[in-house]
């Protein structure tokens, strides 16, 4: 597992020619290291092409804002007591890689070669926002090994994360947070555009309200036992278009109006997402959508490619029941490739994991939905074979090789489509985008959510 893990960090899947993941940010074959940073990062002049050893918590001061240019890696060393180091945003913090040049946060290679590394992560803190954070923006970035311990000391443990904490000290920690509680700050910006975020133990993004844009990003083995790629709460309000989830433990993507944020405004759009064996890693009984909406929010889910994933859509039943009057969903693909998955393309009652569509007036079984019996509706990716996935049933979740299965996307895969594909055409397209444009609160950086594709998933023909 740990020959695997090394390996997967430095030949992780090239899936999209918008999501460059193999160039790991830095061409020069004589690498720049800056050794031993910590603490303001506003008294760090970030160069270009340059690799940092992170050997201390980082943060960005209120009311100031850090630009880390291209090319950028940090590594986290681990700490003289085994401290995984965070970085701790008070003020705005924008990470610019590019296509061809990527920023990367990572673990240092002792750690990843390291006995700590069992695959999901917590080798280093994450990125955390807090309810002072102005704008955070990451651009063709890498984020690797995140969810690290929570200590007494950081943001993520007091009151500048929500509540008195978003969590306790001891806690593994996401790799991204951002936060927007009530009666706090509700401006500004969280942008992950082009980002490939995996390994991580819990959730890889927690999202507690904001105004937040996530197109054409890779999430890949994110979870241990539980946790969402991307979990987002009250008061969260955004695009989320032309992702990739591989192997997440649970949802993909989640939308609850619960939390420490505003309510009634957790509008949030699912779209051309593709998503691919989600859901397995879930300890508990009967959870593990591939996109789930509940307690009251609401928005437009369409176009996404489900393949393989434990549950499809899932619209929390009863007391927690997303708002089902604003919620629009539909022309969504399935594909299974045994009949326990084909049976819970509408989560039901032959298992724990019920769900409204097609069992609740409200939300009858979509005309325009794709789906069909074991292996039929093959969306034909380019290079992977969807059709020799096993699974012994929800029942037995437990002792099923997928319960505890972290292998991350094979090194030749491409998920898109060929031009004789079904999934080609017959999308949906008649629909807006939450915010039409997402812009940093000085005016410099403006980003327009993905327009929706009349394909199904995230990448169409190549």
């Amino acid at each position: 597992m740990l020959t695997w893990a090394l390996a997967a960090a430095l030949s992780f899947a090239a899936c999209s020619d918008d999501d460059d993941n193999n160039n790991n940010g830095n061409p020069d074959p004589d690498p720049i290291v800056q050794d031993g940073i910590s603490g303001d990062m506003t008294l760090i002049e970030f160069k270009a092409n340059t690799t940092y050893e992170v050997t201390g918590d980082l943060f960005v001061p209120e009311e100031q804002t850090v630009t880390i240019p291209e090319g950028v890696t940090f590594e986290f060393q681990e700490g003289e007591n085994g401290e995984a180091w965070f970085v701790e945003v008070y003020g705005s913090l924008r990470v610019m890689g590019s296509e061809n040049n990527r920023c990367v946060f990572t673990a240092s290679e002792e750690l990843i070669s390291s006995s700590k590394n069992q695959g999901i992560g917590q080798l280093w803190g994450g990125i955390i926002g807090t309810n002072v954070t102005g704008d955070l923006v990451l651009q063709h970035t890498d984020i690797w090994y995140a969810g690290g311990t929570v200590r007494e000391e950081n943001a993520m443990a007091n009151p500048e994360t929500g509540g008195g904490g978003e969590l306790s000290a001891g806690d593994a920690s996401y790799a991204l947070y951002f936060v927007r509680e009530q009666d706090f700050r509700q401006d500004g910006i969280f942008v992950l555009t082009h980002c490939h975020i995996a390994f991580t133990p819990d959730d890889a993004i927690r999202v507690n309200g904001g105004t937040t844009l996530m197109s054409y990003n890779t999430f890949e083995v994110t979870g241990g036992t539980g946790g969402d790629a991307v979990n987002l709460k009250g008061g969260s309000n955004g695009d989320y278009g032309f992702n990739l989830f591989y192997n997440c433990a649970t949802n993909g993507l989640k939308a609850a109006d619960s939390g420490p944020g505003v309510r009634g405004i957790c509008e949030n759009n699912f779209y051309n997402n593709t998503l691919v064996s989600c859901g397995y890693r879930r300890a508990e009984p009967g959870r593990g959508a591939g996109l789930n909406y509940e307690s009251n929010a609401f928005g437009n889910c369409y176009n996404n490619l489900q393949v393989n994933t434990r549950f499809g859509l899932r619209l929390v039943p009863g007391e927690d029941a997303p708002n089902v009057a604003e919620l629009n969903f539909g022309y969504n693909w399935y594909y299974g490739a045994v009949q326990t998955v084909v049976d819970e393309f509408y989560p039901s009652e032959a298992t724990s994991s019920v769900g409204m569509i097609g069992n609740d007036p409200s939300t009858p079984i979509p005309s325009s939905d794709v789906t069909g019996a074991p292996l039929e509706n093959n969306p034909l990716f380019v290079n992977f074979d969807p059709s020799g996935f096993q699974f012994s049933g929800n029942s037995t979740i437990s002792t099923d090789p997928l319960a505890t299965n972290i292998e991350g996307i094979p090194s030749n895969a491409d998920f898109h489509l060929t031009a004789d594909s079904p999934a080609a055409q017959g999308a949906f397209t008649d629909f807006q985008p939450v915010n039409a444009t997402y812009t940093t609160l000085d005016g410099e950086y403006s980003f327009t959510p993905p327009t929706p594709a009349s394909f199904f998933g995230a990448f169409g023909v190549n």
